[in-house]
């Protein structure tokens, strides 16, 4: 198969757009594909956080034109003057990055996907530019595999650990979890559970595609509202952002990938859970909740009807994405660390102070985030 197939690269809108109906029937035909991988989450991405930009995608197709891998890319000015014109996987920058990235291929090829990765490249871009492609999954050894797959295009590759994404295998019952959970976190879930539904109590609702704009109203104001009491800055302040959800969030609802979960009360929506789902497996994208309802524990509501929903469902697990806050773990979640792979070229200049730059770019980015955050809190 992988013999007479043919290689070709998009770099401009209308063939992106014309990709289209291929890309989806790709992106549903393998569950181990990322919900951040969906044709219409890039291309909302592209329109709204990605600025300026050139795309960079990299197809396969096999003779009779059937789509078979696709390496989203796109190339666009780096940080300084040796890393200009870098290319990188599209969702993988911005206010708030996608997590769980990387390439979208046939079932039957998932087992070569790193070794077709590197191809594409090998192939498709100049040895001379600087290639990164960030928030790889690593659970299946895409990342070393990918190194290695590289090792002979005579440039220089890195490998690094980039984020916590804490996880959580679910059982087969709702009450064989509650009894992994802590007694005292149980007893709170099971409280928070009870006090929402009943007459003239909170209640959940789930929300359909069609309701899918006003659920991200919701979602946005209440996020908005969480963050600022916690005196944190919401990505959602970025008005780009919130234009990228509201066009995004829709489009994966129609697709069957977003669960969109409120609880509602005298008409009013106190609280709001956004997660996504593909495969066996659920991803909490985003929630927020009035903090007036922060009695009911809203947020522990939420997530005990969306898990107990996976459980019920045959899902085998609860993605809690990037970051390593407290509450994640209460729900008995595992770190799983995602990686970034860096692709240079050799040499003094740009195969070596480059990544050097690159290490220190990143690392003076978290410190400022982590003063940032600390300085809110305070104020």
């Amino acid at each position: 198969m992988i013999e007479s197939a043919t290689w070709h690269l998009v770099s401009n809108q209308s063939e992106f757009l014309n990709l289209q109906s291929d890309w989806e029937r790709l992106f549903q035909a393998n569950p181990r594909h990322s919900p951040f991988l969906a044709w219409g989450w890039v291309n909302a991405w592209l329109k709204h956080i990605a600025g300026q930009h050139e795309l960079q995608i990299v197809c396969l197709r096999d003779d009779s034109g059937e789509l078979l891998f696709v390496l989203p890319m796109l190339r666009r000015a780096g940080k300084f003057g040796f890393s200009s014109k870098k290319i990188m996987l599209v969702c993988s920058y911005g206010p708030e990055c996608s997590d769980n990235l990387g390439c979208l291929c046939a079932p039957e090829l998932e087992d070569t996907s790193a070794e077709l990765t590197a191809s594409a490249i090998t192939r498709s871009y100049n040895r001379n530019g600087l290639v990164s492609l960030a928030f790889l999954d690593s659970a299946g050894s895409f990342p070393s595999r990918l190194k290695a797959a590289m090792q002979t295009s005579d440039r220089v590759i890195r490998v690094r650990p980039d984020a916590a994404c804490p996880a959580v295998d679910l059982p087969r019952s709702w009450d064989e979890y509650l009894q992994q959970l802590s007694s005292n976190f149980r007893s709170q879930v099971r409280r928070s559970y009870k006090q929402v539904g009943g007459d003239g109590q909170p209640s959940f609702r789930s929300v359909g595609p069609a309701d899918a704009e006003a659920f991200t109203s919701d979602l946005i104001r209440l996020n908005r509202s969480r963050m600022q009491a916690k005196g944190e800055t919401s990505s959602l302040e970025s008005e780009a952002f919130r234009g990228f959800l509201r066009e995004a969030i829709p489009y994966m609802a129609s697709q069957g990938i977003a669960w969109m979960d409120t609880i509602v009360h005298d008409g009013g929506v106190l609280g709001s859970a956004l997660h996504f789902v593909h495969g066996k497996s659920i991803y909490f994208y985003m929630g927020g909740f009035d903090d007036k309802a922060r009695k009911i524990r809203p947020g522990i509501a939420l997530f005990a009807l969306v898990m107990q929903r996976g459980i019920d469902g045959g899902y085998a697990k609860f993605d809690f994405l990037r970051g390593v806050e407290a509450y994640k773990y209460r729900w008995c979640a595992i770190d799983v660390l995602t990686h970034n792979v860096s692709i240079y070229p050799s040499g003094l200049l740009r195969g070596y102070l480059a990544p050097a730059v690159d290490d220190l770019y990143i690392a003076t980015r978290k410190l400022l985030k982590y003063w940032r955050n600390l300085i809110m809190r305070r104020g």
